[in-house]
């Protein structure tokens, strides 16, 4: 019968440890009050102020329909980040060369279309046509009615590209 004795023992020693710590945690509720800081009803919460004006990009076949970027093995969020890290690129050169920003645009687009297109099987390259990066800007207005417009920002072709597939059991994860 020394078992559940020595069960007792540890319970009431845990139970010691939390009631240690109890100054621990009302202090920090105290000091939550005290600076208006009531998580998770908090005073400012993470999306409460959204910029005006945001932009997304997608890629379009060679009649202009939208292509699902798994097709790719990418996600929507990873491909906007590779295209404005080209195009960041791309305005920091233009001091060596005197490019307008659609110039620049258009060269970040086709380097991202460049990539994606070697890992498009050749059955799919034949099914598309041509591969195009359409860029879509949304803004809101004063009345909180949001707009959109699209541009193509880049169109290519398939000629000279080869297919290079994607290593076995690569499928893209989207980091939060």
């Amino acid at each position: 019968m020394r078992m559940p004795v020595q069960l007792g023992a540890r319970l009431v020693k845990r139970g010691l440890a939390w009631l240690r710590a109890w100054p621990w945690f009302v202090g920090s509720i105290v000091l939550g009050f005290l600076i208006k800081e009531n998580f998770p009803f908090s005073h400012w919460p993470m999306y409460s102020n959204f910029a005006p004006s945001s932009a997304y990009v997608y890629v379009v076949n060679g009649e202009g329909a939208p292509l699902a970027i798994a097709t790719f093995f990418e996600t929507a969020p990873r491909l906007r980040r590779q295209f404005e890290r080209e195009w960041k690129a791309g305005l920091k050169a233009r001091d060596a060369r005197a490019q307008s920003e659609a110039d620049i645009e258009r060269e970040a687009a086709t380097h991202v279309l460049e990539r994606l297109a070697r890992r498009l099987p050749p059955d799919e390259r034949a099914a598309a046509g041509r591969l195009g990066l359409v860029r879509a800007n949304l803004k809101m207005d004063e009345t909180r009615a949001i707009s959109v417009s699209e541009r193509t920002l880049a169109m290519i072709e398939f000629d000279g590209i080869p297919f290079t597939p994607p290593p076995q059991g690569s499928v893209p994860r989207e980091r939060h």
